[in-house]
């Protein structure tokens, strides 16, 4: 049996990326002998003997957002700095350790860009095969600095990191088209596996999950579900249901990133938004199968220049919740082209407000044709689906880079 090495600093922080890399252990265990090397000291729990655990004493969980808030304007750019120097010593201690054989396969979940040179050049003397997971594809936007910091991105990825790639993963159609135009890779190292999804804890009646939120029975309810971060617009988010004349309560829940509780109290007041409801914190499984049970929507207002698909989007397939986002790149495709919610082309708080009125006046015919759509979609991007492309990319002979 092969041997698959899974690099995720991320593993370590908080983030239901936790959950993706468990799924991912438990589904390919019997295809591949799996080692994931764990950026801390914390004990793990929740994987099976079948899965070798290698610590790291690089505590990566240090570079959670909420160590950085007191550098206020300066936090993304010192936290960044932190991450990058956090990363190089893991990718040090891995590439030292010389745990990975040859004809290994290295599957690289996460990575910072300026340190990503040095393991994959480290990984190469190994005589591996070595497959990356691309998140995002913003490669370009209106902001001079930030388009300067991507130039340097692609740079770097071009001329230091795909030649000694044999395979790119990622979330999406769009993904695959931005990455196909802006690097120097060819169309058949570029694989997509849409983002799948699941919980321990399954779908409830939504009777049920709101009596023990003790919510209303009756009332509509719409669900912001994830990292607080600036990108995701949240306070344009509680604009847009105080607007709202079908007066649904609005569920945030997540933990804090690059907004806090106290912006968005702020916002809930500055907006006379009266029916809320806040659960700041890393959600538990329990609770999040509870809030997207309770609810009829879940509502995205990403950046229209996000090219990254989303999380929390993925996990309403498997509660079948219809969703209504904004027309951002990869989610606005992903949801009109499997019809699995609407679509808000304009960016104007008004079109989104008047779409989810549209929805609860329509609501049992919306419900049940969004229903019947997402249940074909939860099975199109199943986890056997994903598993099945995982191992056809990971046994293909790609020894040529």
């Amino acid at each position: 049996m092969r041997q698959l090495h899974l690099i995720s600093a991320m593993y370590s922080s908080k983030g239901h990326g936790r959950e993706y890399i468990e799924e991912f252990c438990f589904r390919l265990k019997d295809n591949f002998q799996i080692t994931l090397y764990l950026a801390s000291k914390i004990k793990i729990d929740s994987f099976s003997n079948d899965i070798n655990i290698v610590t790291i004493d690089v505590d990566y969980e240090k570079t959670n957002a909420e160590n950085f808030r007191k550098y206020k304007f300066f936090a993304p750019y010192i936290r960044s700095l932190s991450k990058q120097k956090k990363s190089y010593n893991y990718y040090k201690a891995i590439v030292a350790k010389q745990l990975i054989k040859k004809d290994s396969i290295v599957y690289i979940m996460d990575y910072d860009v300026f340190p990503l040179p040095f393991l994959i050049k480290g990984l190469k003397k190994f005589e591996v095969d070595i497959y990356l997971w691309i998140h995002s594809a913003k490669l370009d936007s209106k902001d001079f600095l930030y388009n300067a910091y991507k130039r340097i991105f692609i740079y770097i990825f071009n001329n230091k990191i795909l030649k000694g790639v044999n395979g790119v993963i990622v979330n999406g159609v769009k993904i695959k088209t931005v990455l196909e135009n802006h690097l120097d890779i060819s169309k058949d190292k570029i694989h997509v596996i849409q983002y799948p999804s699941i919980l321990k804890y399954k779908k409830i009646e939504k009777k049920e999950a709101r009596k023990q939120l003790k919510f209303k029975k009756d009332e509509n309810i719409v669900l912001f579900f994830g990292l607080l971060r600036r990108d995701k617009n949240i306070e344009k988010l509680v604009r847009i249901i105080s607007k709202c004349k079908s007066q649904p309560k609005l569920i945030i829940a997540g933990a804090e990133a690059s907004i806090t509780k106290k912006e968005i109290i702020g916002w809930v007041e500055k907006y006379n938004l009266e029916n809320f409801y806040l659960d700041i914190d890393y959600i538990s499984e329990r609770k999040i199968a509870l809030y997207y049970s309770c609810s009829d929507l879940l509502i995205l207002t990403y950046d229209l220049e996000s090219k990254s698909q989303s999380g929390p989007l993925s996990l309403a397939r498997e509660f079948t919740l219809p969703v209504i986002v904004s027309n951002s790149e990869e989610i606005g495709y992903y949801v009109k082209s499997n019809n699995v919610g609407v679509v808000i082309n304009s960016y104007n708080d008004e079109d989104f407000s008047k779409e989810i009125d549209s929805y609860f006046i329509n609501f049992k015919e919306n419900n049940r044709y969004y229903h019947q759509k997402i249940n074909i979609a939860k099975e199109k991007f199943s986890w056997e689906v994903a598993r099945e492309l995982y191992i056809n990319i990971f046994t293909k002979q790609n020894r040529n880079v």
